[in-house]
């Protein structure tokens, strides 16, 4: 694989080259302020072996964003302080085609850098790195590298990498996803008991963006009541459901990204789902072309009887990926990876 700085293709940001541009100075000048006349990987006369390549990429999906995440290096003394060892990572992207992950050449553009103290969360020992450039309905592959003090990077990172960012619920200024209310398709709301993704998907400037009425409107799902017990209809002319169980945590909060991908098989073919709290339904949207989309339920009430559910639709065609954010907080703490 290649690795470049540069924009030989036009798809390399242009703000991030010109900042990449400048660091690269910034390393010349002080290797030859050190002394180091003829050998651009020493630091001090002191040579410096290019670091280890980083593990542990991997990617979460967000709302034109993608956040990379990676293990930290740690060298001797294992202190937290600096060690010119590694003192930044540099991340790197493409756009993804299906099928070209077999070229090995395939070349890398540089978006960004953190440095070795940035970003970094010790619970989980990860750093992490959100591509804001990212756009929804594309398809990126991501890939790390860690720089010494003396501007050598390492290989990059082993891992296969590619994400989809995917419009989903809109999010409050703290991060946490805002419901969707849906109100009984037999009551006297049911005008808005229907709800359409791509519709939401394209409107997401409005809160109450695709909820509809079915009566009226194209929609894929619609709530009705039966008693005090929430189901939600498929449109039986194009979409099939699945429940795909409880996501809660231990303080009962719905954790969405437990489903990051649509199964192939397994959707009920009675169009008919009973609703419960604290579960992720996935949604198979049939025509026109094939999307995929998953809805949460956060709430359930009977005054007046409504649900509220979060969602997320995938805009390519045929790609079952369906993950949103995590939080950095979560999950055991991992130890740092450790080169001599």
């Amino acid at each position: 694989m290649k690795w470049t700085m540069g924009n030989s293709t036009g798809n390399i940001r242009s703000f991030r080259i010109r900042s990449a541009m400048l660091s690269a100075v910034l390393v010349v000048m002080v290797a030859v302020l050190a002394g180091c006349e003829s050998d651009d990987d020493c630091l001090n006369c002191v040579e410096l072996p290019p670091p280890v390549v980083p593990t542990g990429v991997h990617s979460i999906s967000g709302d034109d964003l993608v956040t990379v995440r990676w293990y930290d290096i740690s060298y001797v003394p294992y202190d937290g302080s600096y060690n010119e060892n590694v003192v930044k990572y540099y991340i790197y992207s493409r756009f993804y085609e299906e099928g070209d992950h077999s070229i090995p050449d395939r070349e890398f553009f540089f978006i960004g850098e953190v440095a070795w103290d940035e970003n970094y969360d010790d619970y989980t020992g990860l750093h992490w790195f959100d591509d804001y450039d990212a756009v929804n309905g594309d398809q990126y592959e991501y890939a790390v590298a860690a720089v010494n003090a003396a501007g050598a990077e390492s290989a990059l990172s082993f891992e296969f990498v590619v994400d989809a960012p995917l419009p989903m619920s809109p999010q409050n200024i703290n991060g946490n996803f805002m419901p969707l209310t849906l109100y009984d398709g037999n009551g006297p709301q049911a005008n808005m008991s229907g709800f359409d993704f791509a519709e939401a998907a394209g409107n997401q400037g409005n809160l109450n963006a695709g909820r509809v009425d079915p009566a009226i409107n194209s929609y894929d799902i619609e709530i009705i009541f039966e008693g005090d017990v929430p189901y939600v209809l498929a449109n039986p002319s194009r979409v099939v459901l699945q429940d795909f169980g409880v996501f809660t945590s231990d303080q009962g909060q719905l954790i969405f990204e437990g489903v990051s991908w649509a199964p192939a098989d397994g959707y009920s073919q009675t169009g008919k789902i009973e609703l419960v709290a604290g579960h992720i339904y996935v949604v198979e949207i049939q025509a026109p072309q094939l999307h995929y989309a998953k809805f949460g339920v956060t709430g359930t009430y009977t005054d007046p009887k409504s649900v509220d559910i979060i969602w997320a639709y995938q805009t390519i065609a045929g790609l079952p990926e369906l993950k949103a954010p995590e939080d950095l907080e979560t999950g055991p703490a991992k130890p740092r990876i450790v080169s001599f």
